[in-house]
């Protein structure tokens, strides 16, 4: 059984955090359970067992305190035992106003975070023996925030622009209302995001999938030519075939599946995308 809950985090946070999540596993069903990509990196801390990850072939413990970076196609974990863990989703950009490391350079990776910062591994890891982990996890970010470069702004515009789009926008116009050449755009995207900007876009238009079926998940009937027009796709076989490349299933067996984690992720994306604007 899983239990899940997000925390919206306070005003100070949010120009670089988007959410603080908790979930709790029994660890009775160890089923493989399907991650796909949404765009922004993610801080793990785990009070119980780690989940495992399946990399190279095989399944390997994730580390117990780790950044999760960006992700361009489906990533399968399961649990290994009864697993409790605190989330801390960033913003796209957000995770590059904390860690100094191009963020490109950590994607596709499970990075241990003493290994990123180990000030910051020490102030977490005390937070989570706080009676209240929340507020003193919110004040180690806070603080780790406040040292760091900060927000790249013009990043941090190009991200909310492609998000308000969902994803239908033109790079080399965005490129020239922010006063750069479409190769600054992409290097400084990918610094900061850990992604370049032409499969941000597409990942943005898969995630609007969820939020337009999620508005429906009692209609299992919904037509998916309709839904493919409303997110921007061609035709129904487009989004058949991005969905392909980046979760590796087609959306009617994604939304078929009853594994508790993905259900949480699709029901994620249909509920609360709106606050990632």
């Amino acid at each position: 059984m899983v239990r899940y809950r997000e925390i919206r985090p306070p005003v100070r946070l949010r120009s670089f955090i988007n959410s603080f999540w908790i979930l709790e596993h029994d660890g009775e069903d160890d089923a493989p359970q399907r991650v796909v990509p949404d765009g922004q990196a993610e801080l793990i801390l785990n009070w119980g067992e780690p989940f495992q990850a399946f990399q190279d072939g095989r399944w390997e413990g994730q580390p117990r305190c780790f950044l999760a970076g960006q992700i361009d196609g489906p990533l399968l974990l399961r649990p290994a035992g009864p697993a409790k863990m605190l989330g801390i989703g960033f913003r796209p950009h957000g995770a590059a106003c904390v860690f100094r490391e191009p963020m490109h350079e950590l994607s596709g990776c499970f990075t241990p975070l003493e290994d990123l910062s180990q000030s910051l591994s020490r102030s977490l890891s005390n937070a989570m023996e706080s009676p209240d982990p929340i507020a003193a996890v919110e004040a180690a970010l806070l603080s780790a925030q406040g040292s760091s470069r900060g927000v790249d702004l013009l990043m941090a515009q190009a991200v909310r622009r492609i998000i308000f789009e969902k994803g239908a926008t033109d790079l080399a116009s965005l490129a020239r209302e922010l006063g750069l050449s479409i190769r600054q755009l992409e290097r400084r995207f990918l610094a900061v995001v850990g992604l370049p900007p032409k499969l941000f876009c597409r990942i943005q238009r898969f995630n609007n999938v969820f939020h337009v079926l999620g508005q429906h998940l009692e209609q299992p009937s919904r037509n998916w030519v309709d839904t493919a027009v409303a997110c921007g796709y061609y035709d129904q076989a487009h989004l058949i075939r991005d969905c392909k490349s980046l979760s590796g299933s087609t959306p009617a067996t994604l939304l078929a599946a009853d594994a508790d984690l993905a259900r949480h992720f699709y029901q994620r994306y249909g509920v609360s995308r709106a606050g990632a604007r």
